[in-house]
Parts: C-alpha cells; sequence; structure tokens
C-alpha cells in the first residue's frame, strides 16, 4: 500500500490517465450512469479476483471493506459479474432527441423522414427545434447548448434561414472499428501494468522506453512519420522473431515452464506543444432568430 503521503501522487496520475478515457467517453455517447457502472463493476471484480485471503472464501462484507461500496450494492455487483452480464449502455440525451425527431409528427413525417425545424416557433405548440428539445431535455439544458453539441458532432446542420436540419445519426462508424476497440480494451491496460510493475518492483523492472522532443516543426511530420514507421516495422519484424524463437508451439524443444503470454510494442504519438496552441479564427455562423428563454 502506497504511504499516504504518496497517494495524492497516485491520484494526480490516475486524473491525467482517466482524461483522455473520459473524453472519448464522451465523444462516444456513453452516458456517465454507464460509465459509473461499469467502474463500481470493475472495482468489485479487481477485490474478487486480486484481494481474495488466502484459504478463505470472498465474502460481501470483505469486498465492502477493500472497495468502500456498500455491502448491498456488492452482493448485486458480484452477481452481475459471475454472470458475465453485459452492461446496458444508456442512451444520451442526444440521442434520445435524436430518435425522437425522427418517430413521427410533429417533428417528422409519418414514415419517420426528420422535418426541417424553425429553431423557434411563435406559437408555443408548432413543432421547433426548441419544442423538440423542451419535450426530451427539459428546462434544466438551455436549447442553444443542444444545438451546439449536434452542430459539433455532425448530427445537425443551422440553415441559413435559421432552420435546423438533421444530417446524421450520431454513430461511430463500423469500418474496422471492433477490432480496434478491443485494442483499446487491451493495449492500454498492458503498459499500465508495466508501469506499475516497474514502480513496485524496480529490482526487476520490464522493458518500458520512450523517447520525447518537443519543438519538431510539423512540416516534417509526414517524414518523421514514415522512418518512424519503417523503423517500427523493423522493429516488430526482430520481436517477433525473437518470441517465436520460445514459443513452445512452434518449438516443443523450447524452454519450459508454466504458460506464459509475453507482449513486446511499439507506438508513435504527436501532439501541438502547449505554446504553439492557438484559439481557432472565430468564424461567422448563422445564428438563431431571438433568444430562447427558459420557462418553469
Amino acid at each position: 500500500m502506497l504511504p499516504r503521503a504518496l497517494k495524492a501522487n497516485f491520484a494526480t496520475a490516475v486524473r491525467r490517465l482517466l482524461r483522455p478515457i473520459v473524453r472519448q467517453v464522451i465523444h462516444y455517447g456513453l452516458s456517465y450512469p454507464a460509465f459509473d457502472r461499469l467502474v463500481r463493476e470493475a472495482f468489485v471484480e479487481a477485490a474478487e479476483r486480486d484481494f481474495a485471503l488466502p484459504f478463505k472464501r470472498q465474502t460481501d462484507s470483505r469486498v465492502s471493506l477493500v472497495t468502500g461500496l456498500n455491502r448491498k450494492e456488492v452482493a448485486q455487483l458480484r452477481r452481475q459479474v459471475a454472470s458475465d452480464k453485459v452492461v446496458e449502455v444508456e442512451d444520451t440525451l442526444l440521442t434520445h432527441l435524436i430518435g425522437r425527431w425522427m418517430a413521427g409528427p410533429p417533428y417528422a413525417t409519418p414514415d419517420g423522414v426528420a422535418r426541417r425545424l424553425p429553431y423557434e416557433a411563435t406559437n408555443a405548440r408548432a413543432a421547433s427545434f426548441a419544442r423538440l428539445t423542451r419535450d426530451v431535455v427539459g428546462v434544466d439544458i438551455p436549447v442553444r447548448s443542444v444545438l451546439d453539441e449536434l452542430l459539433r458532432t455532425g448530427a445537425a446542420a443551422l440553415l441559413p434561414n435559421g432552420d435546423v436540419e438533421l444530417r446524421r445519426e450520431v454513430h461511430v462508424p463500423a469500418t474496422d472499428v471492433e477490432g480496434k476497440l478491443a485494442l483499446l480494451g487491451s493495449d492500454p491496460a498492458e503498459v499500465f501494468r508495466t508501469i506499475i510493475h516497474n514502480i513496485e518492483q524496480p529490482d526487476t523492472p520490464w522493458l518500458q522506453r520512450k523517447i520525447v522532443y518537443d519543438n519538431i516543426g510539423s512540416d516534417a511530420l509526414p517524414q518523421l512519420k514514415e522512418e518512424a514507421r519503417r523503423i517500427g516495422t523493423e522493429y516488430m519484424r526482430r520481436a517477433n522473431a525473437l518470441l517465436a524463437s520460445y514459443d513452445r508451439d512452434r518449438h516443443p524443444g523450447a524452454a519450459g515452464g508454466k504458460r506464459s503470454r509475453v507482449v513486446l510494442g511499439t507506438y508513435y504519438f504527436e501532439e501541438d506543444t502547449p505554446s504553439d496552441v492557438l484559439p481557432p479564427a472565430e468564424e461567422e455562423k448563422p445564428r438563431p432568430p431571438g433568444r430562447i428563454r427558459r420557462t418553469k
């Protein structure tokens, strides 16, 4: 267990680790309640698998003590984890809004073709984007904020005459995404566990190296990426030959012992350095007529 003085450092590191995860959680439309359930399930699963007392059955009380979750919730989550039940992912408010927009009159035709909607109508009972938003979201979130998010995702467009047009459903393109999301569940976890191993067992470290330069001109990036790809490909070719020479499926006479999984990898990453990050130029955008006032 970490000394108390280092727990704050660890919490800071975890927060930084969560930032890109939470960014994609929001980007892919996974709601906070669904993410919260995933985290609670992960707490219970880790306590069940890695913190059981030797020669003693793991109990709800023990898991509650280790995780800080109450016993009633622990019992429910343990049953869910044991049954390998898939988390029911809740749709976001925007997904509900688009669904209602396409569900038929007054916001769509009877066969589900979404209508262009005026941002706001003088008749409160007439179909408008503001009425659609209040029907689905309520009055807690401003109409303009909802529209801004739809514009950001490309799901809707604000036309020059002030109408709002549905352009597409919010979704993740299917091309090769399923396989890449599987890597998202494995590769970062392997890197994280490597770093933790090196923190906790510095006398027997695993390979963990990276090279960072923070003043590379962007004009050089295309050539740099191509060279990095070539070097990385050569590294992976040699790494594959090395691991294959120890693989007992291919070489029954290779060294014995318990079955182990070994991973060697490489990656490339780039981002703007903070000093070069400038706010984007303001673009002239069509603005909705009038202002929506919150009603009680």
